[in-house]
């Protein structure tokens, strides 16, 4: 797939995680819109017609009991 200005909202929770995402994106021509919460991510689809969507939640943490 192209990226070249393809648009791309990226919404991870890890911030290493999605740095290294972003800039490889970036560097393969795609614009990327960063969201912070389920709300912007909606908002990024609906006014600036982001064509793909990288979307990861928090992992379930386990806790020893």
């Amino acid at each position: 797939m192209d990226l070249k200005n393809r648009r791309i909202a990226v919404r991870i929770d890890d911030p290493e995680l999605r740095y290294q995402l972003s800039e490889l994106l970036m560097k393969n021509g795609a614009v990327v819109h960063g969201a912070r919460d389920e709300v912007e991510l909606q908002q990024l689809l609906d006014k600036l017609g982001v064509e793909i969507v990288v979307a990861a939640v928090k992992p379930m943490r386990i806790g020893l009991n």
